[in-house]
């Protein structure tokens, strides 16, 4: 039973080692302070498409 708690523990310290980085890049994409500048680039590309 001991080493279910020290297994439960290991892999919850794991996970949060991790996972924790993992969220902090993944909240600053979601987060769209870059959605002006991602705006511009998605106009500027079609804007500049091909001449019939």
């Amino acid at each position: 039973m001991l080493w279910l708690i020290a297994l439960v523990l290991v892999l919850q310290s794991l996970g949060f080692w991790l996972g924790d980085p993992l969220v902090h890049a993944a909240t600053a994409l979601i987060s769209l302070k870059a959605l002006p500048l991602l705006l511009a680039v998605v106009g500027g590309w079609l804007l500049a498409g091909r001449k019939a």
